[in-house]
Formats: structure tokens, C-alpha cells, sequence
């Protein structure tokens, strides 16, 4: 009964906490819907480019057309000098520029090694990437349509040719990412991350305010009982948004998912709990509720290239390595991506659980050792 009574009075502290419940509902849908929009495509396709044409030949001409029919780029416009060009990219009319030189069609016909120039914004590496695979494609192929019809006309055969240009052929079969789009590649980590986020604020601030109530009025129940209550209900409501992320959500974008649900819902609520003690944790830090927020936005955007998804682990340096170890999105992150995308079997993912487990410990021993350690200060002890 008594863990009962803390339960109603944790979820009161909650429910009249504007902040509290716009983190934790809003904030939840509102990423759901917000963050994936950017890779509802898939790929970054029909950038735009423009040319400048300094060859004015047919096979110039040629080429532009084969830019523009490319599916990554679309020709915006021709211009006649380097500055229209580079105004146009800067205004943001155009994602890419491609150079043409003089002497191009001569070039090509005589055999002579001909240089196209590509340049672009590179603020965004995916759209970058994206218009430089168009133009080099459409330059390659060129090209190698030219040097075919040079050996026909002096009765080589195509074989050969090929033969060197592409030495060797390439057949690439994606297997965890099907599409080979951004969004089975990004939203299923990124969402594991907003949970754990979305909880330091949360669950962090409630304990902040439970902390602050404390010292002032005698509490109701005792702090292992408040602390429990509020353990069991933060990871009971984030294991409803898990479900609702990993099911309702991934057949929204057509994310790919392989695990049955029982494993699933066993690591998720895992993965939850260490959360739940390190929001705890923090939260026996904080002077005000205010800042969790700041913690959080401060780690959200460093944790992305850190956890191991987006930038691989081995070219971090040790130390951060280390640290990153500590903080339950490494091994959450890992172990979903790899149960949940990839089929993992247990024994394969023992090192993230193991992970898991080593984190839990050591947040419960701190959180238990700050508990103890603000009532001797309280008791002037």
C-alpha cells in the first residue's frame, strides 16, 4: 500500500507539471513526426547544378543533358562566367557547379585525357555527395561511350576497353538496410537516443522538484519508496512509448524491424531502467529543474557521432571511448540496432547487456551513496 500511495503521488508530481508533461508527451510525438521528415525520401535526389560551359560543342552539350537526366541532379541553368555561378550557389539557387573546359570535345576524340571540374556546397556532406556522384557518373559514362566509338572506328573490339575503365565489377546487395535509404538507417538509433534524452529531462527535473519539496515540508513516504514508485512508473510509461516508436512508428516510415516482441520489450525496458537511474542520479545534481535541459542539449548532438552508429567506434580516442561507455545510449543504441535491424541472437549482444548491467550497478551505488549523503547534510551530520 505504501508503494501504492507513492505511485498516485508520484504521477500527481507529474501530471501538474506543465514542463514535465510537454517533454514527455509532447516532446515524444513531436520528434516522432519532426526529426524523420528530412529522410522521408531516402536520398538526397534532383539537386540542383549549374554549368559552366566553356567547350560550346556538341558533345559539350551532350554532356549537360546527360547531367540533367542523371536522377541525383537537375541542370538549374548554363552561365556564361564563374561569377553568375558562384552567385547562384550562394543565393542557394543551385547545390553544385560542373566546369566544362575548352578543348573538351578535341580532347575526348584525340584520346587526350580531358579534365572536368566539380565543385559544390559542402555544408551538407549528403547533398554534396550526392551531386558529385551525378556529375562524375555522367562525366564517366561520357567518356567511355567516346573511347568505345574511337576503337570501333580503328576496328578495336569494346571488350578490352571495358575491360580497363572497369576493371573489376561491383554487386552490391544491401542486407540490414534494404533500401539502402537514411531511414532505416538513422531513425531507428536516433529514436532509441530521444528516449534516453527525453527521460534525463524529465525524470531529472521530477526529482529535482521532489528534492526541493523535501526540504521544506516532511514527506509522506520515505525516499526508497518515493524513489522506487518513481523508477517503476518512468520506466512503465517509456516502455508505452517504446512500443509505440518501434511498432507504430517504424511501420509509419517502413522502418525495417526483425525482433519478435518478447525480446524486444525485455532489452527496451532494460535499456530504460538504466536511464531511469541515471536521470535519478542527475537529478540529485541539479539546484534547479532547468538544468536537465541544458545537459541535454548540450550532449544530444555530440552522443549522435559518439554512440557508434553514425561514426565508428574504433576512431575515437580512447578516452572518449571510455567515457562514452558510461552513458546508457552506447550499449541501448548498439544492442537495439543490432537485435531489433540486424536479427541478433543473446550471445551475440552479451556485451551490451553486459554494458547495461555494469551501468545499472554503478548508478544505483551513487545514486543510494548522494541519497544518504544529503540527509546526514540535512541532519547536520
Amino acid at each position: 500500500m505504501a508503494l501504492f500511495r507513492a505511485l498516485l503521488h508520484e504521477w500527481q508530481l507529474v501530471r501538474h507539471n506543465k514542463a514535465v508533461m510537454l517533454v514527455l508527451f509532447g516532446g515524444i510525438l513531436f520528434y516522432a513526426f519532426l526529426y524523420p521528415l528530412p529522410y522521408l525520401h531516402n536520398v538526397a535526389g534532383e539537386q540542383a547544378v549549374v554549368v559552366l560551359d566553356e567547350d560550346k560543342t556538341a558533345l559539350s552539350r551532350t554532356l549537360i543533358r546527360r547531367v540533367d537526366a542523371m536522377p541525383q541532379t537537375r541542370v538549374q541553368a548554363v552561365v556564361p562566367s564563374m561569377q553568375e555561378a558562384r552567385a547562384m550557389i550562394t543565393a542557394g539557387e543551385a547545390q553544385g557547379l560542373l566546369i566544362v573546359p575548352r578543348d573538351f570535345q578535341k580532347d575526348l576524340l584525340l584520346g587526350v585525357p580531358a579534365v572536368l571540374s566539380y565543385a559544390g556546397d559542402a555544408s551538407y556532406f549528403l547533398i554534396y555527395g550526392t551531386v558529385v556522384e551525378g556529375l562524375l557518373t555522367a562525366g564517366t559514362t561520357l567518356a567511355l561511350e567516346v573511347q568505345a566509338l574511337r576503337s570501333v572506328a580503328v576496328k578495336e573490339t569494346k571488350a578490352p576497353l571495358v575491360a580497363q575503365i572497369q576493371p573489376v565489377a561491383v554487386s552490391v546487395k544491401p542486407v540490414f538496410n534494404a533500401q539502402a535509404g537514411y531511414l532505416n538507417y538513422v531513425i531507428p538509433a536516433v529514436f532509441v537516443l530521444i528516449l534516453q534524452q527525453t527521460m534525463l529531462i524529465s525524470l531529472g527535473s521530477v526529482t529535482v522538484l521532489d528534492r526541493q519539496a523535501r526540504a521544506i515540508t516532511p514527506p509522506s513516504h520515505s525516499i526508497g519508496v518515493a524513489l522506487l514508485a518513481r523508477f517503476i512508473l518512468f520506466v512503465g510509461l517509456y516502455s508505452v512509448f517504446a512500443a509505440l516508436y518501434f511498432g507504430f512508428f517504424f511501420k509509419l516510415y517502413v522502418v525495417q524491424a526483425v525482433a519478435s516482441w518478447l525480446p524486444l520489450l525485455a532489452l527496451s525496458v532494460l535499456f530504460l531502467g538504466v536511464c531511469a537511474l541515471l536521470a535519478m542520479l542527475l537529478g540529485y545534481y541539479y539546484s534547479a529543474p532547468e538544468q536537465s535541459i541544458l545537459l541535454v542539449l548540450v550532449s544530444s548532438l555530440p552522443l549522435v557521432f559518439l554512440v557508434g552508429f553514425a561514426w565508428p567506434v574504433t576512431s575515437l580516442p580512447i578516452w572518449l571511448d571510455a567515457a562514452v561507455n558510461l552513458v546508457p545510449a552506447r550499449p541501448g543504441i548498439l544492442g537495439l540496432l543490432s537485435l531489433n535491424q540486424m536479427g541478433a541472437q543473446w550471445q551475440q549482444m552479451a556485451a551490451h547487456i553486459g554494458w547495461l548491467l555494469v551501468q545499472g550497478c554503478i548508478f544505483i551505488a551513487l545514486l543510494w551513496w548522494r541519497v544518504q549523503r544529503e540527509a546526514n547534510i540535512r541532519l547536520g551530520l
